[in-house]
Parts: C-alpha cells; sequence; structure tokens
C-alpha cells in the first residue's frame, strides 16, 4: 500500500506530515537527542553487565569443576575453604550441581536497561523525521517506531514493577524468590509485551479498516487513533498499574524500614544504668566518656544502610512517565493536546534511560558495580554477616575454645560451671565453651558549639556450652 493511498484514508491529525511546523522540528531534535543520551547509557551499562555476567559463569564454572571456593569469600580468618560456599553434603565441596547463582535484583536491572533500549531507540527514529522534514506514515521507520513504543514503555513498566516487589520481599518480609522463579518470570515478562503489542496488530490486520495500525499520533508514529480500545488495554492499562504498583510498594518499605529505625532508636535511648549486671545474652550499654553536657546517643538510622532517598525511583517513573500516558488519555477523551506537549512529554519519557543509569548507578553502585554477580545484596544495605573484613567497626567475632589444661583444672572447671549454671556436668565431662561477643560502635555527636555528647559502646556476650562424654 502506497503512502498516498494510506494518507487518504486517515484523518489529517494521524495522516504524512510535511514540513514539520517549528515546534515540532525544534521539539522533536530536543526528544532525538535525550533519545540518544538514553540508549548509549542504557547500551553500554548493558554492555559491562553482561561482560560481567560472562566473566562470572567462566569463573563459575572453573570453580566448579576443580572445586574451589567462591571467590568473593574472605578467607582472611585463615579458615579452610571447605568451610565456605555452598557444599553437597558429603566433603564440604562446592558441587557442580550447585553452583551460586546471580544476584537477582542484579538480572532484573539487566532487563530494565534492555527495555529502556527499546524505549530510547523508538524515540531516536524522531530524528530521521528532522532529518527529511517530514513524518511518513506508512514507511518502515513509522512501523518501526510505534512497535519499539509499545514494547519499551510496557516492559519498562513490568520490570520496574518486578523490581519493587522483589525489594519489597527481601527487605520487609526477608524473602526471595528462587532463582527459577525469577528467571520464569523474565521470560514471561517478555513473551507477555511482544504478545500483547503482536495482538492488536493481529486482531486489526495490521490496521487495514483504518488505515493501519502505526500511524502518526500527533508528534510521531503509534497507534492509530481509530483504536483507542486497544490503546488502553494492551498499553496504558499496564502503565497505570505499574505507576500503582511502584508506588505503593517503595511507599510500604519506607515506612517499614521507618518503623524499624524508630524501634532501634527507643532500644537505644534506654540505657542500662552501671551498677546493675546485664543478664547473660543482653545488652549492655555502658558510656564509655562523660561530658557537661547530656544528651541521647546518635540513633543507628543513618548506619543501617536504609536511606528514605530510594522513594525517587516511583518519583521518578512517575514524573517521566505520567505526562505523556495523560496527554493520550486526554485526545483519546476528545480533548486538544498541543504538539509542544507532546514534545515535552516525549523528552521525560525517554529520559527513562539515563535517568535510571545514574539513579540505580549512584544508590546503587556498590551492587551494580563493584560487587560480584552472585552477592546476596538489594542494594538497600543488607550486609554479609559471615565475619567482620579487616577495618571495618561492626560485626560478630566469634571464639571457640576447647577444654585443655590438666585434669585437676578440667574438673575444678566443670565444678565452677555446675556451680554457676547448675547444669549437674560430671568428673569424666569434657567442656567446650563459644564465647561470642557483638560490639556495635556509635558515633560521637558533636554541635554546633562543639560540646562533645556521650558516647556509648554496646556489647552482647553469650556462652554456650556442650558437653561431651568419654
Amino acid at each position: 500500500m502506497t503512502s498516498s493511498a494510506v494518507s487518504g484514508r486517515l484523518a489529517p491529525e494521524s495522516g504524512i506530515l510535511t514540513p514539520l511546523p517549528p515546534v515540532l522540528h525544534q521539539g522533536l531534535t530536543a526528544v532525538a537527542v535525550l533519545a540518544c543520551l538514553s540508549f548509549f547509557a542504557s547500551s553500554a551499562t548493558v554492555l559491562y553487565l553482561t561482560v560481567k555476567l560472562v566473566r562470572w559463569h567462566l569463573r563459575s564454572r572453573r570453580g566448579a569443576h576443580d572445586g574451589s571456593h567462591s571467590p568473593n569469600v574472605d578467607l582472611s580468618l585463615g579458615l579452610a575453604p571447605q568451610h565456605f560456599g555452598e557444599s553437597d553434603g558429603r566433603n564440604g565441596q562446592r558441587g557442580q550441581g550447585n553452583r551460586s547463582s546471580p544476584n537477582q535484583f542484579l538480572v532484573l536491572l539487566y532487563n530494565l536497561l534492555i527495555a529502556d533500549m527499546h524505549q530510547a531507540a523508538s524515540f531516536l527514529i524522531n530524528g530521521v523525521w528532522v532529518a527529511k522534514d517530514t513524518i511518513q506514515v506508512g514507511s518502515p521507520a513509522c512501523f518501526a517506531q510505534g512497535w519499539l513504543v509499545s514494547n519499551g514503555d510496557v516492559a519498562g513498566g513490568l520490570f520496574l514493577s518486578a523490581i519493587a516487589i522483589h525489594t519489597y520481599l527481601t527487605v520487609v518480609w526477608n524473602r526471595k524468590p528462587p532463582q527459577r522463579v525469577l528467571y520464569a518470570g523474565v521470560v514471561g515478562v517478555w513473551i507477555f509485551t511482544y504478545f500483547i503489542s503482536a495482538l492488536g496488530i493481529a486482531i486489526t490486520h495490521n490496521g487495514k479498516s483504518g488505515g493501519g495500525f502505526y500511524v502518526r499520533a500527533g508528534a510521531w508514529c503509534w497507534i492509530n487513533l481509530k483504536y483507542e480500545n486497544l490503546r488502553l488495554l494492551t498499553h496504558y492499562l499496564f502503565i497505570f498499574i505499574s505507576l500503582a504498583v511502584v508506588s505503593i510498594l517503595y511507599t510500604l518499605i519506607f515506612f517499614t524500614l521507618r518503623r524499624r529505625q524508630n524501634q532501634a532508636a527507643l532500644e537505644l535511648s534506654q540505657p542500662r544504668p552501671d551498677d546493675q549486671s546485664p543478664p547473660k545474652s543482653s545488652l549492655d550499654f555502658r558510656p564509655k566518656t562523660t561530658t557537661q553536657a547530656t544528651s541521647t546517643p546518635t540513633p543507628p538510622n543513618a548506619h543501617n544502610g536504609h536511606h528514605p532517598a530510594f522513594l525517587i525511583y516511583p518519583l521518578i517513573y512517575m514524573v517521566c512517565t505520567a505526562p505523556l500516558a495523560l496527554g493520550r488519555i486526554a485526545t483519546m477523551a476528545g480533548a486538544t493536546v498541543p504538539l509542544g506537549y507532546f514534545c515535552a512529554a516525549g523528552a521525560l519519557i525517554t529520559s527513562n534511560g539515563w535517568l535510571d543509569v545514574l539513579l540505580w548507578g549512584l544508590t546503587r553502585r556498590a551492587l551494580l558495580f563493584g560487587s560480584d554477580v552472585d552477592a546476596e545484596d538489594v542494594g538497600l544495605g543488607t550486609f554479609a554477616f559471615m565475619r567482620t573484613p579487616p577495618g571495618r567497626k561492626y560485626g560478630n567475632m566469634v571464639w571457640v575454645q576447647g577444654a585443655s589444661g590438666t585434669g585437676e583444672e578440667r574438673q575444678a572447671a566443670a565444678g565452677a560451671d555446675e556451680a554457676r549454671d547448675g547444669s549437674g556436668w560430671g568428673r569424666g565431662d569434657m567442656a567446650i565453651q563459644m564465647d561470642v561477643v557483638t560490639t556495635v560502635e556509635i558515633e560521637v555527636d558533636v554541635d554546633k558549639a562543639g560540646t562533645r555528647h556521650r558516647e556509648y559502646s554496646m556489647s552482647v556476650d553469650s556462652s554456650e556450652k556442650d558437653a561431651q562424654h568419654h
């Protein structure tokens, strides 16, 4: 079908536009520039993560064959490698069938960036219209633009929703889905995205009765206005669902973390007096230094790894996506929306790519660029509790001490334990004692007058004993 024949069957607002009015010429130029920035930022990050994933996969396969430990395990304590990593339950070595899996959040972010590439590529085609000074309906470029817009918008919203759901389950419920479920969900999102886009084309026979399915929709090519129900059901329905899911879940995460921080601050604001001996496995707050000024210790909410700034995720998505969606809904309702509005809204939505790279790279840079692929982290401040690396102030040190010394010393120790704990250990028993000491340092708060407020240390000291009869 020729372009003239297509244009003759379309409404004036959907047909070929030549030459471009000044507002479109300038507006589409700005949209194309931002789309170029988003496309190359997303592509570069996807390429980096692809290399990272391939290297990790090859290293993981080599580790599975030679039985070596995971490369991200710190063995500076001098413990043997067989005590770390996933074991096969027989010899303590990592089995080939139990190789670690890539970080789930990283997998979801990787696919989100691919969706951003779809979206940015669609708006890059606006550069073609600016160069030719026309929007050519019925051309391959017009069809490609409409197809990529549909796929990029839907896939981006669905993967942002998946990230929000995963973060909610991990942070609030301390659970994460099995790896197979994650992969099935990723594949399912892409299949659904392409299916829902192809569904409209199949139902309308590529817009046979309306002059084409993808035609000029104001400032660029998209779904024909004659199929407004398909616009809503195959596109904007899922965008609005994604907006609601992302906003609600991140708000719930914020209030959950705020409640936990308040509880922690309340516990730290009630130190135990010095003259009371804490019971076993209890918290002991002992002031190291005191000054003339008195104040409560700084609550730990600044150091627990969570920060309310992550609420910017749904805010950015809403600011970038909602204007164009609302403009299209207004058009479907019969309102006249100026072309300048669509250019501004297009500039916002095509900025999703470079803003995602900037936002996720800054707020979760340790996970995205620093940690290994299989690090157990969601990027909101989870820690590796296996051990405390050198130089870190927070963590646990565990001492396990077996019975030693002469027989008389062991009998005297057993008698002391019996008198203290009433455990009734016999003379021939052999005791193993494990002491766990946890220390948390709280930073000193210095006010504007230079007064040094009280500094607290918190320790947990517990002992566990077991006995073996000889």
